[in-house]
């Protein structure tokens, strides 16, 4: 058979049939424009929006930050709860405690009466204003308060120790022990408790006792620096073991450095007698806080016995005047003496501390011989 090489098969005609596909998908892409689904518009990246902190993973926070030994993290996270909860007395009384640790008795006083007045039924809010009214010297309020937290919760290990530490303060010691020992009952790691018993001991004389009392509670909270500083005063006043005192001094700085701690250390190592190394850490501890008034006055005290009289009239006039009613008079009549003593003398300025010394006893050496040297009487 012979092939037809130039035969080509004829193509059948579709007509429009051949262009479905293509009318199919112009269709879709028409109505894709027309109605342009989400899926389809184009988005700007925004970033993912942060959580809000709550109040109570800034009260965990603080937690950590007083264990850590970080007061000034605490202090920020409790003001962070303030703003987020202002109703909430547990900052408040928390900032209270610790306010009073670094003894400014009057911002602990503040935040005790701001928690009461947010949370009157609150038994750590009473607690705490019991603790500053008693610092302030109100005993009876302090009592009452006390008393009032008690009512709310007969059981509470705190109230109960607050309540011998009032009666220890106001020299009724037989029975600030029987509050003490039943608060001890109820929880013997009270540390409020522990440290009361301490300063019972301390007051009855007998420091050995309080010492252990002492290192019972730091063994219990170790990030307290407020309890060195105590354990530490029982050496240095009551057995006049200064370098043990000082020993304990420094753990306090180990723990918290802060103007308080530093302001402790410097001080003790001015009671030993190594004045140099007083005024050094004197210095680091108002360099923290200018307007710590214990560290001025140490530091101007400090100063006059390396007799160095101009600069200790300096600080010593400052921190006077920040500490007011607390301070002692041999730091009064020491200020006459260091204007007296400095060069030029300045007479009329060292009159008037002299005088303020003779105001709380009229018989002062010191001062009766500042005003001598200045030829003024008495």
């Amino acid at each position: 058979m012979q092939l037809d090489r130039t035969y080509r098969p004829r193509r059948r005609r579709r007509g429009l049939a051949k262009f479905w596909p293509l009318l199919v998908l112009a269709v879709v892409g028409i109505v894709l424009y027309e109605q342009q689904p989400a899926w389809l518009i184009p988005h700007s990246l925004a970033p993912t929006p942060v959580p809000t902190r709550s109040a109570v993973s800034f009260l965990a926070d603080a937690e950590i930050a007083i264990k850590a030994g970080n007061y000034d993290a605490a202090i920020d996270a409790y003001h962070q709860v303030m703003r987020l909860e202002p109703t909430n007395p547990k900052p408040l009384a928390e900032l209270s405690s610790i306010y009073l640790a670094f003894r400014d008795v009057p911002k602990s006083l503040e935040m005790a009466q701001r928690a009461v007045a947010v949370g009157p039924k609150d038994t750590d809010a009473l607690n705490v204003l019991a603790r500053a009214q008693d610092w302030t010297g109100e005993y009876d309020a302090a009592l009452n308060s006390a008393m009032d937290a008690l009512e709310i919760d007969p059981e509470n290990a705190t109230s109960l120790a607050i309540l011998g530490e009032v009666y220890t303060d106001e020299g009724q010691w037989d029975i600030a022990e029987d509050y003490l020992a039943q608060a001890a009952a109820i929880d013997p790691e009270n540390i409020l408790a522990i440290r009361n018993q301490a300063y019972v001991r301390e007051m009855r004389g007998d420091y050995e006792a309080a010492i252990e009392l002492y290192e019972k509670a730091i063994s219990i909270a170790p990030y307290r620096f407020d309890l060195y500083i105590e354990k530490g005063r029982q050496y240095r006043v009551g057995l006049l073991d200064y370098d043990k005192a000082i020993a304990e001094y420094q753990r306090a700085v180990d723990v918290y450095p802060s103007a308080a701690t530093l302001d402790a250390l410097g001080d003790g190592l001015y009671n030993a007698g190594d004045h140099m190394q007083a005024v050094r850490k004197l210095r680091e501890a108002v360099d923290m806080d200018p307007d710590y008034g214990p560290a001025l006055v140490h530091l101007g005290m400090a100063l006059y016995a390396r007799r160095n009289y101009e600069d200790a009239a300096v600080e010593l006039e400052k921190g006077l005047q920040l500490i007011g009613d607390e301070a002692r008079i041999e730091q009064v009549y020491t200020l006459g003496l260091a204007y007296i003593y400095k060069d030029p003398p300045e007479c009329d300025r060292a009159e008037v501390w002299l005088r303020k010394a003779l105001e709380v006893d009229p018989e002062s050496g010191p001062a009766l011989e500042g005003l001598s040297l200045c030829g003024l009487s008495k």
